[in-house]
């Protein structure tokens, strides 16, 4: 029975982290020819399909993501047993991360414990801003890699997906809550939203707007930590994902009704200048963040997100 190689393993890596055959292809600077072959390969090889492939990109198959955790150990054991006998040079340098709030919460402890950790070089710089703004400084070239809703490469901007995360309505903790609610019915209900620029907010109203309904908004607060409250208090409702209550008491804690009929869903992806690939440590820092990412989505630690 013939093995996996190396370089079957880290194309197979670097297709899943990045969503896209074309953009793994050129993030390891080969042809994508033949990073297709060398997976095709490695398919035959494990008598699974790894991959499934459709016109927005790709994604692990059940097979393809136990395979990937297992990819994930064999590489950083490999990386680790060269940099052990070779000693490379450290990596130095800053790297400027944004986070929106709402992920920030529950992404910025453990991805700064794996940088500080494995790169004591690199100095990570973290902003904590609205995803729009966020926007703006990586096109401003102040921040060289930042997690933001979207799941598109668009003009100046690349994108790598990552997740998709289901938002909830938030409201005043109850027991005799239902555990679901329609759109229909949320519609009806007092909101506290972010402003109409607000990322979360142009995509909720999308969503509404395509079963023919629209939101009843009391008032706009760009603050996350102000719309908990408000929520908890019962003033008004919500509408977030569950990253945003993450690091909340349980005393403090509000409550989340499912929105069905349908459900909303909002992507997250890392995302850079698109005229800056990347390079040194910020390449580094960007795989640690969507592994993190990742393995908070395993691990069950960002509630129903799924990845992509």
């Amino acid at each position: 029975m013939s093995t996996p190689t190396l370089k079957q393993i880290r194309f197979f890596v670097a297709a899943v982290d990045w969503g896209s055959l074309s953009r793994a292809a050129a993030h390891l600077n080969v042809a994508q020819p033949a990073l297709s072959q060398q997976i095709a390969q490695l398919e035959a090889t494990l008598r699974n399909p790894l991959l499934s492939r459709t016109a927005r990109g790709v994604h692990p198959t059940e097979a393809g993501q136990r395979f990937y955790r297992h990819a994930r150990t064999i590489l950083r054991q490999v990386d680790g047993a060269v940099a052990d006998l070779t000693g490379p040079e450290p990596v130095i340098g800053r790297v400027a991360i944004g986070l929106p709030t709402s992920v920030s919460t529950l992404l910025a402890y453990p991805l700064l414990g794996r940088i500080l950790r494995d790169y004591p070089g690199i100095r990570p710089e973290l902003f904590e801003s609205l995803s729009g703004y966020l926007h703006e400084l990586i096109a401003q070239r102040r921040l060289e890699l930042a997690i933001l809703y979207r799941d598109r490469s668009g003009p100046g901007l690349t994108v790598q997906p990552v997740l998709r995360e289901e938002l909830f309505l938030v409201t005043r903790a109850d027991p005799d809550a239902p555990a679901t609610i329609t759109m229909r019915e949320v519609a009806s209900l007092p909101l506290v939203m972010p402003s109409p620029t607000h990322t979360l907010r142009t995509m909720v109203e999308a969503a509404f707007a395509r079963e023919g309904l629209s939101l009843t908004v009391i008032a706009d607060v760009d603050s996350l930590p102000t719309m908990r409250r408000i929520a908890a208090s019962g003033l008004a409702a919500a509408i977030l994902p569950i990253s945003g209550l993450s690091g909340l008491d349980e005393a403090a804690r509000p409550g989340m009704i499912r929105i069905v009929e349908p459900t909303i869903t909002r992507p997250l992806g890392l995302c850079y200048a698109a005229d800056q690939p990347l390079a040194g440590p910020a390449a580094l820092v960007a795989d640690l963040m969507v592994a993190e990412m990742r393995r908070l989505v395993e691990d069950g630690a960002w509630g129903n997100a799924v990845l992509v």
